[in-house]
């Protein structure tokens, strides 16, 4: 094994590419290396600048503080953070143009691709036909269709290998970006929040898999970006600890977080049961016994504390099929009245999603299903009553998701991307700010105090904290009567995160408005009242409700 190290950079500053000369320095005189059989984790608010630069992004001063080595192959930087690669459906999905509703329908296009087909469009090489003849040709692609198989399998994919990508849960996508990276075999392999958005089961899965990568036959250096409350892998040998864009601590686990310790600063170890943080809602809903499906939802779902509260949202034994699969949310009821907070909870793949694009009209069955949206009973135009569009509905709900930031406009900038709340869509001109817009926009002046401000600065420009925080504003700006956030605190900084749950504790309308909050995290969840907890795809247990 080589010596040198992967990754070298000795007393070298950076400035992106895009940035004037007179931009500030980003990790000003950083020296740092990455050596053979090394795990690192990197913590802290600068985390995904760092993964860049040693992705090889970034301008180097000087040009030679920053080489590799003893590089061999080739390094992959998968990033959960930013942009449309990173959030929602995966790039590739579908060869033409899409829309937010595709990923719903149950009849497929021709373009649409495989799981399978997208997986295996990852293994570099020839086209083996062209190198060795049909013989060795059809050889090659069965060992292809092996390894395909084989890491979909140890990622728990395989059942979905021959699904529409476009039809994977967000959990699902995740996992397949991280096997998509695999199968490229890079010698170093940078993953930036791989663990967002995953349920514990899923978190633990990935974990495992990511620990036994360097003993592969092609071995595979790793690289995590974590968020300071994210639990260091216990595979992990050696941290870095960013914050502001330098490096306050790296080297050998212990010895940072003995340091750390020393000035008042905790790193959470995955298994180290005496960090065991404060008991959340989570931890009540997922106690809680699950419940067969042959019980009526009738039964088991819950009394409103306040009969007299208006009916937002009405679902009457819905569920959903995608023949020839199996139906799921069978048979499901809930009912969502002004003044009410839920929260939604299930593991990656329950159906969470699909329930949330029912909520916002967004699935296409939702017209089929007896489903009341704001006291429409039905969607279809008769004689002498008009049909209610999809925009009749969603002008009514505040919405942010990683639906949203998929095909949210990154050009616009922080200011017309939170004051398009106001607006019944994405593209059209929203309308002057009001009082309460400028309020949030006061509220929270300081995470973007510098230069480009609200005005200029460029949404798809900025940071994962600001991008998160700037389409939760855009959901409450308009204090529309259904306010839905999936996983929309996933991402930000904790300080941060807290001033958005003040702003859902005092702007929150219980005359007029409810909430539905979905997230794998207990940390991440505002005060709800009650929750709904769906079973995993394919159980024979059916929903479980509970008061918070």
């Amino acid at each position: 094994m080589s010596r040198h190290p992967l990754i070298s950079i000795t007393s070298t500053s950076f400035r992106p590419i895009t940035s004037p000369l007179t931009a500030p320095i980003l990790f000003p005189n950083t020296t740092f290396a990455l050596h053979p059989a090394q795990k690192w984790s990197i913590l802290g608010s600068s985390k995904s600048t760092l993964l860049s630069i040693l992705c090889g992004s970034h301008i180097a001063i000087p040009p030679t503080g920053r080489c590799y080595p003893g590089l061999r192959g080739t390094i992959e930087l998968v990033s959960f953070t930013t942009g449309s690669k990173s959030t929602g459906m995966l790039a590739g999905a579908n060869s033409g143009e899409t829309y937010l509703s595709a990923r719903y329908e149950a009849w497929r296009e021709e373009s649409d691709v495989s799981l399978r087909t997208w997986l295996g469009g990852s293994i570099a090489g020839k086209n083996p036909f062209e190198e060795g003849g049909e013989v060795k040709g059809k050889e090659a692609l069965g060992e292809r269709k092996k390894k395909v198989e084989d890491v979909a399998g140890t990622l728990m994919l395989r059942e979905f290998l021959d699904q529409s990508v476009m039809t994977l849960s967000n959990g699902q996508s995740q996992r397949a970006r991280i096997a998509q990276a695999l199968l490229k075999r890079p010698e170093v392999l940078a993953i930036d929040e791989p663990f967002m958005g995953l349920d514990p089961p899923s978190r633990n899965l990935l974990s495992e898999l990511l620990s036994r990568l360097p003993r592969a036959p092609q071995p595979t250096q790793i690289l995590l970006g974590l968020r300071p409350q994210d639990p260091v892998p216990a595979w992990s040998t050696h941290i870095a600890f960013i914050s502001n864009n330098r490096i306050l601590a790296q080297g050998q686990k212990e010895f940072v977080i003995s340091t750390l310790r020393r000035s008042g600063k905790t790193i959470l170890q995955e298994g180290d049961d005496t960090q065991k943080p404060a008991p959340t809602l989570l931890d009540k809903v997922w106690s809680a016994p699950a419940v067969p499906a042959s019980i009526s939802q009738d039964r088991i779902t819950l009394p409103s504390k306040s009969t007299s509260s208006p009916i937002l949202i009405q679902m009457s034994n819905i569920q959903i099929t995608y023949p020839p699969h199996p139906p799921f949310l069978q048979n499901f009821s809930w009912t969502i009245r002004a003044g009410e907070r839920w929260g939604l909870f299930g593991p990656n793949g329950s159906g969470k999603t699909t329930l949330i694009s029912l909520l916002t009209s967004d699935h296409p069955q939702t017209y089929a299903l007896p489903i009341t949206h704001f006291g429409h009973q039905t969607r279809i135009p008769g004689p002498g009553r008009p049909g209610v569009s999809i925009f009749d509905v969603q002008k009514r709900i505040g919405h942010a998701s990683p639906e949203v930031h998929a095909f949210f406009p990154k050009a616009y900038t922080l200011r017309r991307t939170i004051l398009s709340g106001l607006a019944e869509t994405f593209r059209a001109k929203p309308p002057p700010a009001t009082e309460y817009a400028e309020t949030l926009l006061a509220e929270f002046e300081d995470i973007v105090a510098g230069p480009g401000g609200w005005d200029d600065t460029v949404f798809g420009e900025a940071c994962l904290n600001v991008q998160r925080l700037a389409l939760f504003l855009r959901a409450v700006v308009g204090k529309r009567e259904l306010l839905v956030l999936d996983e929309a605190f996933s991402g930000m900084d904790n300080a941060v995160r807290d001033r958005c749950f003040r702003v859902l504790a005092h702007g929150f309308d219980h005359a007029r408005q409810a909430l539905v909050v979905v997230s794998h995290v207990g940390e991440e969840v505002p005060e709800v009242d009650m929750w709904v907890r769906l079973p995993d795809r394919g159980s024979d247990a059916c929903a479980v409700y509970g008061y918070a």
